[in-house]
Order: structure tokens, then C-alpha cells, then sequence
């Protein structure tokens, strides 16, 4: 529903949901009014000429609820006065701005609080330059940022471990450094809002060790740029779900990125939106702790371990990976040890011991704890990650972005989760976005996943297994009020940032088609970045819910 004003006002709005409004007439150009306060907030706007704002003038149908956007065309160009009203405490409270200049689009009046005050901005500086997340400056000096190699870039982290605000270079000062920037991910490259690879170099640019943001010191890093996913949560909230099992998962860190690719100082509109630092799977102390491989580590004692994986399909490899193939015509990617530098002897081993693992859970003897897959599997890891991930159901799951990791003398575990940006309800693509159905139980003609889950559902000393650990979790780690807490809590770190991010990124409620292979991405989708996560929470509580119902029919797949 649109509403037309008067002459004296040249606004023309339309409330977000179906409105129409995002397209941009000749003549026009986009204004967003953000509101993110704990108030409803009236608006209202006039022309330059008009001196006054009068509330006849009302520019919505009704108010902006708190952390909620609204776009309107303006004409162009355009002088104007706006004034917004909240009410506060049984108390009007006002702010008039004006004149606003208007001459091009993403320009935006935002309120926010502060110190427990009224806050209110026109310009970009007023909505980028402070954050109370960590703000991430990444200037590469005019370069590109290509696929491969990384290339040298600056990069400095602002970060008050007091809790005060954080502006773009500002001090205190968590890194302050060269680093190397690379694009990272198979699909997400075609997004608009691409993922980093980012590597802490020295003045060599050799990777060196560091800590950044209270994560333990290491030399790479993700900055995951959250795009498809628009509650901005759902890898932060799966990591910590798989961490809550006992096991390591990817830690993470929103932050605020600024990133600068041309030669011009660095300025707000640098501004990249909400990334979530995470954690890059690699051997190490601090992520996945197995015992490093040497070249010359070769001898029976030495060569069972340490070995990084990942089950993917052929279409993800990256050119240059070392492949094993396994059943469904998936290949599994060495990791580590490096694929350039990993001896003959080494592959062959890994290559031997999966095809094993897979002779022994298709053979006849499959169930047998001393003949079967027990003998080359750590079964309780295994467990856990088939549930997590059904409980996610997430549509890569054994079939993309599935590690492993086989250390010294121990069986092949696997983990850790990762990948999560479509899991927990976001693919609309046969039936995952409904919160009810197997997924990993049984062999589906039309959507693929590795086999191994399907025999494993077979064996009914597994099926007991799995059951009686959904039922031990679903009373503390995830029980569906732990879960809500989770999802707060990763929500109320992003509640100032998630509005700068929107007004980046303005994807809220937009069905987004990246490229003609991912026609499935169709949603609907919320029309708020609220609704996303209340979208998310409740789907959660149904899924969780679900399994409840239904974890015993489990006992009859076989």
C-alpha cells in the first residue's frame, strides 16, 4: 500500500512488506529511515521550501518498530526536514534534522541509543563510524582481491575490551599489521557480499602467529561474510552447538569490516557490512589437535596420523587437491598434510585405510564391532555429527563441507560442522525448509548424500545409539530453552549492527538468485532482520520437537 502526500511533500513511501517500493523511479533515488531504538518511531518530512514540519505531514501509515528499516523513493535532487517522533517513558521525545541533502542512493537517517540516550544521523559517517563490535580495516593499496594468491593488504582491528565504542583505525588497537586477502568459497564467490581468506603476515609477508580477538594465535583466518543467511547467526549458532558436545568446533567473532580495494583514503564508505572471524580447520593445538605428519614420518608406528579430510563432491574440488574416491561418487580432499608436499607413501595409506572403512561397511559383516565399520570408525563422533547435522538439516551435510580427521594410532572421527549458511530451515529445496522429515536416515533419489549414513542406519546397535543420545542432549545441551539462549545471545551482540548491515546489504525479504544454478533459493523470507532470527528460533523448536516425535521410529528404517 502506497500513500501520496500533498505537493509540499515530495516523499513518496510505501511500507516495506509487499510494498513496491524497491524500485527506483527516474527521478528518484533511495532514502532509509532506520530505526534502532526499543521504540516504535513516527516519521515525518517535508520540502526545504516548507520551513516547517508539520505532523499533518505523517510519512508512514504507521511507525517503524524498533529494529526495523524502511525504504522510500525521493526525488531527486531534493532538500528536506524530517522529523521523528518515539515515545519514551509515556514522554514524546523528538528529533528534527534538516536540511537533508539528497542527491544519490543508500543515504539514510538512522535513530539508534546510546549510553541509554537518543541518538540521530543523516550522513554515513553517523551510521558506520562507530560500532560496538570490533571494527576490521583491510586495505589492499589499490589492488584486487582475487581468487588466488592472497595479495598484501593492511589490516588493523579496533576492539575496547572495556565495551566502548570502536571507530574504523581507532585505538585501542587489537592488530595492527600486514595480511594477506584472498576470496574464499566455491558458490558464495557469485555473491555479492563475498567471503575472505585472510592470512597475518610479517613484514616478509610471511604468515605469522597471532591472537586475534581473544581466539588463540594462529596465522589463518575466515572472515565469513554472512549473505544468503540474513539472520547473520546460523554458523556462530551451529559452531556452538557442535562445541557444546565436547568437541572442537570453529570459534567465532562478529566484527565489522571495512575494506578498501582502490587508492583513496579509507572512509565510511568503506563500510562491508557484519563478517563473522572464523576460525580457518587446520592441525593445530588450539583447532583440530592430532599429531602433526612429517615427510619422513613413514614407518607403521608413525603414519596412522594425522590426516585432515573433507568429503565433497566433484564439482567443489579445488584445482590442485589430492582426491580419494569413495562410494557415491564423491571424492574426499586431503587436507592435511599439505596436498604439495604429502609423500607417496602417506596418500597411498590414507587412500588404503578409507577403502577398508568402506569394504567393511558394505560387507556382510558390517554390524560386527570387531570385523564391521566399528573397527575403523569412532563411532560416538560419528553419532553425534549424523545428529547435529540431520537436527540442522543441513542440505551439505555428507555431501559438502564434511571433515574428518584421522590421528596417530586412533580411529577416523569426524568433524568439526561447518558450512551452516543454508542449514536450520533457509533451503527452500525439497523439503528443507520444512522442519519435519529424515534426512540422513535413508537413500532419497532426488537429493544426494554419501551412502554411508544409509548403511549405518542399518545396524540396529547404531540406530540404539544415536536414539538414546538424542534424548541425553535434549536434556541439556539441546534442549530447546538452551538452543532459544543460543540464539539471543549471538542475536543481542548483533542488535546495533545487524541495522548498519541492512543498510549495505539490502537484502531483508528479497529473494536472492546469484546465479541460474541456485534457482531453489527462493524463500519467502522475512522482511526484517527480527524476523529472521524469530524465523530461526522457531524453527529450531519445531525441528527439535519433531525429532522428539519421531526418534523411536527410527528402530523401524531397517
Amino acid at each position: 500500500m502506497r500513500k501520496v502526500f500533498s505537493s509540499a511533500l515530495v516523499l513518496l513511501a510505501a511500507l516495506a512488506a509487499g510494498s513496491g517500493c524497491n524500485q527506483v523511479h527516474v527521478g528518484f533515488a533511495r532514502f532509509q529511515l532506520i530505526n534502532h531504538t526499543p521504540y516504535a518511531i513516527t516519521y515525518y518530512a517535508v520540502a526545504r521550501s516548507e520551513r516547517t514540519v508539520m505532523r499533518a505531514d505523517n510519512l508512514l501509515d504507521a511507525p517503524i518498530e524498533p529494529d526495523h528499516t524502511f525504504d522510500a523513493d525521493v526525488h531527486l535532487p531534493g532538500e528536506y526536514w524530517l522529523r521523528a517522533i518515539a515515545v519514551v517513558d509515556g514522554t514524546e521525545v523528538e528529533r528534527v534534522r534538516g536540511p537533508v541533502h539528497i542527491f544519490d542512493n543508500n543515504r539514510a537517517w538512522a535513530w539508534y541509543t546510546e549510553n541509554g540516550d537518543l541518538m540521530e544521523g543523516t550522513e554515513p559517517r553517523d551510521i558506520y563510524a562507530v560500532t560496538d563490535l570490533p571494527a576490521v580495516t583491510i586495505d589492499t593499496n589499490g589492488q584486487a582481491i582475487p581468487d588466488d594468491p592472497k595479495v598484501r593488504s593492511t589490516m588493523q582491528v579496533a576492539f575496547d575490551p572495556e565495551g566502548g565504542l570502536n571507530w574504523p583505525l581507532g585505538e585501542p588497537a587489537d592488530y595492527d599489521g600486514f595480511a594477506g586477502i584472498e576470496v574464499r568459497g566455491n558458490s558464495s564467490q557469485t555473491f555479492d557480499k563475498q567471503s575472505f581468506g585472510v592470512e597475518t603476515w610479517d613484514d616478509e609477508d610471511e604468515g605469522t602467529d597471532v591472537e586475534l580477538l581473544g581466539l588463540p594465535e594462529e596465522e589463518d583466518w575466515v572472515f565469513y561474510g554472512p549473505w544468503m543467511d540474513r539472520s547473520l547467526v546460523r554458523n556462530a549458532v551451529g559452531y556452538a552447538m557442535w562445541g557444546s558436545l565436547g568437541y572442537y568446533a570453529p570459534r567465532t567473532r562478529f566484527v565489522e569490516l571495512y575494506l578498501n580495494t582502490d587508492q583513496n583514503p579509507v572512509v565510511e564508505e568503506s563500510y562491508h557490512g557484519v563478517y563473522v572471524l572464523t576460525e580457518k580447520i587446520k592441525r593445530d593445538k588450539n583447532r583440530v589437535d592430532i599429531k602433526k605428519l612429517d615427510e619422513d614420518d613413514l614407518d607403521e608406528d608413525k603414519i596412522s596420523g594425522g590426516y585432515i579430510l573433507e568429503l565433497t563432491g566433484p564439482d567443489e574440488i579445488d584445482p590442485g587437491s589430492l582426491t580419494i574416491d569413495v562410494a557415491g561418487d564423491f571424492l574426499v580432499a586431503i587436507e592435511e598434510p599439505d596436498p604439495d608436499d604429502i609423500p607417496q607413501a602417506q596418500a597411498d595409506w590414507i587412500t588404503k585405510y578409507l577403502a577398508d572403512f568402506e569394504a567393511a561397511l558394505f560387507g556382510p559383516d558390517f554390524a560386527d564391532p570387531e570385523l564391521g565399520y566399528a573397527a575403523y570408525i569412532d563411532v560416538d563422533s560419528w553419532v553425534d555429527y549424523i545428529l547435529v547435522q540431520d537436527f540442522y538439516k543441513s542440505r551439505d551435510a555428507f555431501r559438502s563441507s564434511t571433515w574428518m580427521y584421522k590421528d596417530r594410532g586412533k580411529k577416523l572421527a569426524i568433524g568439526p560442522v561447518w558450512d551452516l549458511n543454508i542449514a536450520f530451515g533457509y533451503f527452500s529445496f525439497n523439503g528443507f525448509q520444512n522442519p519435519e522429515g529424515w534426512y540422513l536416515q535413508q537413500p532419497k533419489d532426488d537429493i544426494g548424500h554419501s551412502p554411508w549414513t544409509d548403511r549405518l542406519f542399518q545396524d540396529p546397535a547404531f540406530v540404539e545409539q544415536y536414539i538414546a543420545r538424542w534424548k541425553e542432549l535434549r536434556q541439556a545441551q539441546l534442549s530447546a530453552e538452551t538452543l532459544a539462549g543460543l540464539v539471543d545471545g549471538f542475536a543481542e551482540e548483533l542488535r546495533t549492527a545487524n541495522v548498519r548491515n541492512f543498510v549495505r546489504w539490502q537484502t531483508l525479504g528479497k529473494t536472492l538468485l546469484p546465479d541460474i544454478r541456485y534457482l531453489m533459493f527462493l524463500g519467502p523470507h522475512p522482511d526484517s532482520w527480527q524476523g529472521e532470527i524469530e524465523y530461526l528460533k522457531h524453527w529450531i523448536e519445531k525441528r527439535g520437537a519433531w525429532i522428539d516425535a519421531h526418534i523411536d521410529e527410527l528402530r523401524n528404517l531397517g
